[in-house]
């Protein structure tokens, strides 16, 4: 006799990895972060202005990779320069 209780339904598991965007650099600095007391690690890009963030390392809007800085291009290993929080 066939049962009568649903079949379960398995959903995929999200790893923590694809759940979370990789952690901004903690070389990143943002006018935002004297004003809003922060940068969040899931802040987007849209909320800071590039002009306002700037690297540790040089003081300026530029990395030591001479690439722009920002929250969105900080993050992740693919910059040379780029150290986690």
């Amino acid at each position: 006799m066939a049962s009568l209780e649903p079949e379960s339904v398995s959903e995929p598991r999200k790893t923590e990895s694809a759940a979370r965007p990789p952690a901004i650099c903690r070389h990143l600095r943002s006018n935002g972060m004297y004003i809003f007391d922060g940068l969040s690690r899931d802040a987007e890009g849209e909320d800071y202005e590039p002009s306002s963030c700037w690297c540790l390392h040089t003081m300026k809007n530029f990395g030591p990779d001479d690439s722009f800085v920002g929250v969105a291009e900080c993050r992740g290993p693919e910059r040379s320069c780029y150290e986690p929080l």
